[in-house]
């Protein structure tokens, strides 16, 4: 049919957008809305992550480990590779990093910063999920995996990013996931569908990931409706009214730096009021430990994460 766009290629739809905006978070986040929305929404997210890496710090401290590896895979500009990175460094770590991505433009933005980074150009969706076979002690992957739109792609990534945890290590997904009842994408039809992502089914990615041996600790709204869109819901009215509320503020507010700087106070607390409520209804940060002695799971959302640590660090509390 003449006029009809053409179907989302992730290969060549990540490399053309790092040349169009050269390092701007447009480039990883909302690229039709302004760079002030992409902060505040990347500001919110980090927030999250960085409750489960003082845990997951925790957690290497009582092992005696000094160094850590920690491999991004899908790392863009390496906005999530230096916020892990700051965050151990704080914890007293040494920290070798390794980048993987698509995108030879991102990864040279990414060394950059550092020369001392090991960055690995490779598609997710064909890389060897041997490559690096229980070699990181850390792997993360934020909002990559729902990019790989075909079913093939993305498990390979999957089974990639699970693979490459070694034994006591641990795995941070953060993407898109559906474990509510209601989501209109479950209803798509693929052979029609023009997105840049699908989100995927907790079950999904958990039965993957179990078969590479690793649980899940926790799962925790990363971001709000109000800031990031929303993928699902309780019911329809919550799933209509939550999008109804992005769509209004994408339009009235998220175009323009300016509109968006007088509301940034109020945006950023209904945002944290929405994740601490269970009513954010958009991307989750998933953590997930390789061991084969303690089985952490944790089945509610936004519940604490490594029980056992928070209470070690309440019987120090006590004792000071």
């Amino acid at each position: 049919m003449q006029g009809r766009p053409k179907k989302y290629d992730d290969t060549t739809y990540w490399t053309d957008i790092h040349k169009r905006y050269e390092g701007s978070l447009l480039a990883v986040g909302h690229p039709t809305l302004c760079e002030r929305l992409n902060q505040l929404k990347y500001a919110s997210e980090a927030r999250t992550i960085l409750r489960s890496l003082e845990d997951i710090g925790q957690r290497f401290k009582q092992l005696g480990r000094e160094e850590l590896s920690i491999l991004d895979a899908g790392a863009g500009l390496g906005y999530w590779t230096n916020v892990v990175s700051d965050a151990f460094h704080k914890q007293g770590f040494r920290v070798k990093l390794t980048v993987l991505d698509i995108s030879q433009e991102a990864l040279e933005i990414v060394r950059q910063g550092s020369l001392s980074i090991r960055a690995v150009r490779e598609d997710l969706k064909t890389i060897n999920p041997d490559l690096f076979s229980h070699s990181f002690d850390l792997v993360i992957s934020c909002y990559c995996l729902h990019h790989l739109v075909h079913l093939q792609g993305f498990l390979n990534a999957l089974h990639f990013v699970g693979r490459s945890v070694r034994q006591d290590g641990f795995l941070i997904i953060m993407d898109p996931v559906l474990s509510l009842p209601f989501s209109r994408f479950d209803v798509i039809e693929f052979r029609s569908y023009r997105g840049n992502g699908i989100p995927r089914h907790l079950y999904l990615i958990e039965d993957v990931l179990e078969k590479e041996g690793l649980n899940r600790l926790v799962i925790r709204p990363a971001v709000s409706f109000l800031l990031n869109g929303n993928i699902e819901g309780y019911d329809w009215v919550t799933y209509t009214l939550a999008s109804t509320l992005w769509k209004a503020f994408s339009r009235l507010i998220y175009r323009s730096d300016n509109r968006v700087r007088l509301v940034f106070g109020i945006l950023s607390s209904l945002d944290r009021a929405l994740k601490g409520l269970n009513l954010a209804f958009s991307s989750s940060v998933c953590v997930y430990r390789r061991s084969n002695s303690e089985s952490a799971q944790e089945t509610g959302r936004g519940d604490s994460i490594f029980d056992y640590l928070q209470k070690t660090r309440r019987d120090q509390e006590d004792l000071c």
